[in-house]
């Protein structure tokens, strides 16, 4: 439903710019006639035969820019109500806008003591104005149906001048209706063409439109936090999100000694200091493959290798951390955040992965000991006074170097002590 008022939306902006464009051409087609009939009157059409008076074509240019400007006004209330007007109305406004070039024509060859003289003039190519701009409808119908009204009035107009012209007026060649029929089903083919490219481009829409609303499912599903990396990989990965078994690391953080901080901090600072804070962290996460799963007040859950997987999902979840350290103390140090600590927790293994809740509200989760075991770990910070605490199969995986065993503790939830290290 949101995707088809979208539709509607662009549809509407799309029409309001063709009458915007219609609006200026009938302005300045009726300020270029003004010119004529105030300053170069005596060449405008020959004097021998002129039954309407020279001021009937610009006052023709002001009414149909008087048309086009309540068209405009129309389509700016359509799009402030989101309503779209009815198929006769604007079926009818396209029979008017095609009947244009027509009614120049006709006043044209009226005025003309050789009528069909009008039929090679300026304004025979005015048709093409109306089929070009029915593009901007970007509805097919709409297009066929304005070609074909350019065609049937045009071939009208011909009948009519060739019954009024007297033969041996002009040269032999203009009396031949097929040159006409040829002119008119240009005309036809132009509607037809116009028609064609209004697919396209609404096509062409309609395919950005599905692609942004799939974007903006898995932005739903996996948290607006999410590299477009990982969102364009993700558009190709769909089955994935079912449910599958897939191993991964787990980084959980906070912020230590939170509530006290809070106790001291106005709603909208406190607000504003956790947007700056994790504005630099989720940067790290995500540049490392990583995506930020939960928001855990104070902190929040990031999963390495799923929905996907770079094949270091634990190398890039300490190089993640590593890189958290050294942002918030640069942020601490360029003082744009009070001086805090935090904590981290990092454990990998196997989980179970996909998409739960109802119809109308989605999330992409991780189940599995493994969450569990890494929470535990976070809270193990304060008590070993580290910034990182690693599981026993995290630390296995990176530098010996780079890690320093703490010892062996019992953690809730788990019968045999567990292996702890510090990420130095």
């Amino acid at each position: 439903m949101e995707s088809s008022r979208v539709l509607l939306f662009e549809i509407l902006k799309s029409e309001r710019k063709r009458a915007k464009a219609l609006f200026w051409l009938f302005l300045s087609g009726a300020v270029a006639l003004l010119f004529q009939v105030l300053f170069i009157r005596d060449d405008l059409l020959s004097k021998n035969v002129q039954p309407f008076p020279i001021w009937v074509p610009p006052a023709y240019f002001l009414f149909n820019t008087l048309y086009a400007y309540i068209l405009l006004k129309i389509l700016d209330s359509n799009l402030r109500d989101g309503r779209f007007p009815p198929v006769m109305i604007r079926y009818l406004g396209a029979l008017v806008e095609s009947s244009i070039p027509s009614g120049l024509l006709l006043y044209l060859g009226i005025n003309l003591e050789v009528p069909i003289l009008a039929l090679n003039s300026p304004p025979e190519l005015a048709y093409f104005f109306f089929i070009i701009l029915a593009t901007l409808r970007l509805d097919i119908g709409l297009a066929i149906f304005i070609g074909f009204v350019s065609w049937a009035e045009y071939l009208g107009i011909v009948y009519y001048f060739l019954q009024n012209t007297k033969p041996g007026a002009v040269d032999p060649l203009l009396y031949s209706f097929p040159i006409y029929f040829g002119k008119a089903n240009i005309f036809l083919v132009g509607g037809f063409l116009s028609a064609f490219v209004s697919r396209q481009i609404r096509t062409s829409f309609i395919n950005s439109l599905a692609a942004e609303s799939e974007k903006n499912q898995i932005r739903v599903l996996f948290g607006q936090h999410v590299s477009p990396e990982v969102v364009n990989t993700l558009l190709h990965q769909r089955d994935d999100w079912n449910g599958e078994e897939k191993h991964v690391c787990i980084l959980f953080f906070d912020i230590r000694d939170f509530t006290k901080f809070a106790e001291t901090q106005k709603p909208t600072d406190l607000i504003q200091f956790l947007n700056r804070l994790f504005q630099d962290v989720i940067i790290c996460i995500n540049q490392n493959g990583g995506i930020v799963n939960k928001f855990l007040g104070d902190g929040f859950m990031a999963v390495f290798g799923a929905p996907i997987s770079n094949g270091t999902d634990i190398q890039s979840c300490a190089k993640a951390a590593k890189e958290i350290r050294k942002c918030i103390q640069s942020l601490v140090e360029r003082k744009e955040i009070p001086a805090i600590k935090i904590g981290m927790g990092i454990h990998s293994g196997e989980v179970v992965t996909g998409t739960v809740g109802s119809r109308d509200r989605k999330e992409y989760t991780v189940i599995g000991d493994v969450v569990n075991l890494a929470s535990r770990l976070e809270q193990l910070t304060k008590e070993y006074g580290r910034d990182v605490i690693l599981s026993d199969s995290v630390a296995s995986a990176l530098e010996p170097t780079t890690v320093e065993l703490l010892g062996e503790t019992h953690v809730k939830g788990k019968e045999k002590p567990v292996k702890v290290y510090a990420l130095l």
